[in-house]
């Protein structure tokens, strides 16, 4: 066994040897190497392996560097690793770590200006040959950074503006390689409204911004061509600084552009309230936008502005809206405003303080020529009563019938004052007491009648007292005729009475009319019944006959015949002459003729005189009674 390791020892220094001697001579094998088979003794193979040959070096932008080495035939299963300057390389190249066979190039790539030396090792299990050095030298870099710039820094809302974007390495030198489409992303610009800042991208669709844009390169530059390809389009008045990423590498030194608004084409109308009282002020502003809804600051000066939607108040006072000089100008009348950068504001009692008067919902808007604001809801409260309104279910209503009432609390411009509620003592006026002596009466609140002239208690809700259940105003007048209501509270009352026109109820009763004594003293009233005393004997008490209402109004074109007959009842020795007497038919139900009623010549008389139907209709009898 010994002896056979000396021999071993000895074969493989000889073939070293024989290497080695190769190799000062310039021939292609390497290293030798043995190979055995079976369990018995080695035997000897001789073959080589090769040394690869590296080809010069292609250098690239971008810091890449292309490998192309001549490799052995012999022996299979051969691999190649690269080293850069003693260590190991990147990109598709082979390392030490993990040689790679059958290949024969390879590209290293990141790498920033500089010269490189680049050997290729051949490996075969524990044997390796190694090439000659190669050098290359990297004048330009990897991408690293984008620089961004922009046609105009001073670009109008909406309006194109060309980007024009170059890849650069860490030195600035622009990366030609960078090439063909790239993802890229743009921020930096703010939304307006739904307007969005855009960058149209290769195919000339406008991306907006944070959003993926397809943007072609060539030879590391993308510039806009056709208006593709980088027009970027910003919309919202502001300074902002533009910035692309393509997720490795961004824009350095990111270029600032500040955006301008565009002309006038919209106005906004604001009110400093929505709920204003009426009659009290209201500041109004009013500003002009672009189209795209940024301030429109070229918009200055004096500007004719036209308000509209208000309507004039229930006695008419009309809205306005203050001038630039304080004057109050009618709503829809031409209102000099003046403007300051964009925007109508008032100052003082001028450039648009409004007033309402009608308490009701408005849609107000602000117009200049054909452009006109969207419509702002303004509702006006009423003010404070100062007035009471009286207003009746019929203006004609029979005596004695119900009427029913609806009283109003106005503030000073006619508006119903809502404030006005819970219950509040009025005293009605107007309406006098039938020829009967029956009052007018309105029912309170309580359900009683309260006589004209009294005070009456009634609920009044937001402002208004209405009828409810037979009570809270319901009216009866008793005197037939022209007359008119109104009514107080003693601090508030109507200005304006209402006008009534009473008609006569039905046929009822007779009654007298124009009654005369001779002497004495006649009661009053003397209708339905009469009072006589004092006469003295052989006195006289003269009268007509006539029909009237239940309340002692006459009434009209009887339209039937009717006869009453005049008797005396009592004390002996009265008499009765003209008797009967016939009612007319037409025009006032009341004989054309009188009677006398005389009364007995001697002594103390008590007498009854009764006026009662004769032919036709029924009525009530009237009387009167004499004494002495």
């Amino acid at each position: 066994m010994r002896g056979g390791a000396i021999r071993n020892r000895l074969r493989l220094a000889a073939l070293l040897g024989v290497c080695l001697v190769a190799m000062a001579l310039g021939a292609s094998p390497a290293l030798g190497y043995y190979t055995a088979s079976g369990s018995g003794s080695g035997q000897k193979v001789v073959s080589s392996l090769t040394v690869p040959t590296i080809s010069t070096p292609i250098v690239a932008a971008g810091g890449t560097v292309a490998l192309t080495w001549a490799k052995g035939s012999v022996p299979e299963g051969v691999a190649y690793y690269v080293t850069r300057n003693g260590e190991a390389p990147g990109g598709t190249c082979p390392t030490q770590a993990e040689p790679v066979n059958d290949i024969s190039t390879c590209t290293d790539s990141g790498l920033e200006p500089g010269t490189y030396t680049y050997k290729v090792f051949a490996k075969y299990r524990t044997w390796s040959a190694t090439s000659a050095a190669k050098e290359a030298k990297v004048t330009i870099g990897p991408a690293n950074h984008f620089v961004l710039a922009v046609a105009s820094t001073t670009a109008s809302a909406g309006a194109a503006d060309n980007l024009t974007i170059t890849a650069k390495d860490k030195a600035g030198s622009t990366v030609t390689t960078y090439a063909g489409s790239k993802s890229l992303t743009f921020e930096g610009a703010q939304v307006i409204g739904t307007n969005k800042p855009t960058v149209a991208n290769s195919s000339g669709t406008a991306t907006a911004f944070g959003t993926a844009t397809a943007i072609s390169f060539t030879s590391g530059v993308a510039t806009v061509s056709s208006t593709k390809n980088g027009v970027m389009k910003l919309y919202k008045v502001e300074t902002a600084t533009i910035s692309v990423t393509d997720g490795s590498i961004e824009s350095e030194v990111d270029p600032t552009v500040t955006v301008a608004p565009l002309a006038m084409s919209k106005l906004v109308l604001s009110a400093a309230t929505t709920t204003p009282g009426a009659g009290t002020e209201d500041a109004l502003t009013t500003t002009a936008l672009d189209a795209y809804g940024n301030l429109a600051t070229a918009y200055t000066g004096s500007h004719s502005l036209v308000y509209s939607g208000p309507l004039a108040s229930a006695n008419g006072t009309t809205p306005t809206v203050s001038d630039s000089s304080g004057n109050e100008v009618a709503i829809g009348t031409a209102t000099p405003t003046i403007f300051t950068a964009g925007v109508a504001t008032v100052s003082g009692e001028a450039n648009g303080q409004m007033i309402l008067y009608k308490a009701a919902a408005a849609s107000v808007k602000v117009t200049e020529g054909t452009i006109a604001s969207a419509t702002v809801s303004i509702t006006a409260t009423a003010a404070t009563a100062t007035s009471l309104k009286v207003a009746a279910a019929s203006t004609i209503p029979a005596a004695g019938a119900t009427d029913s009432l609806t009283t109003t609390a106005l503030d000073a411009y006619g508006n119903t004052a809502t404030s006005y509620a819970g219950s509040r003592n009025l005293i009605f006026s107007g309406p006098e007491a039938s020829p009967s002596g029956t009052a007018a009466t309105v029912i309170n609140s309580a359900g009683a009648a309260i006589n004209i002239g009294s005070v009456t208690a009634l609920t009044f809700t937001n402002g208004v007292a209405v009828v409810a259940s037979s009570k809270n105003g319901v009216f009866k007048a008793a005197k037939a005729g022209a007359t008119t209501l109104s009514a107080t509270d003693e601090t508030i009352s109507t200005t304006s009475a209402l006008a009534l026109t009473v008609g006569v109820g039905a046929a009822a009763k007779y009654a007298w009319s124009a009654p005369t004594i001779s002497a004495g003293t006649l009661g009053s009233p003397c209708l339905f019944t009469c009072t006589i005393t004092t006469l003295g004997n052989a006195g006289t008490f003269t009268a007509k006959v006539m029909v009237t209402d239940s309340l002692g109004n006459e009434v009209s074109n009887l339209g039937t015949a009717n006869t009453v007959a005049v008797t005396a009842t009592g004390t002996t020795g009265s008499t009765v002459t003209g008797s009967p007497l016939t009612i007319a038919t037409t025009g006032l139900a009341e004989s054309t003729a009188t009677f006398t009623w005389t009364s007995p010549a001697g002594g103390t008389f008590t007498n009854t005189i009764t006026a009662a139907k004769s032919v036709g209709t029924a009525y009530t009898s009237a009387t009167a009674t004499a004494t002495k």
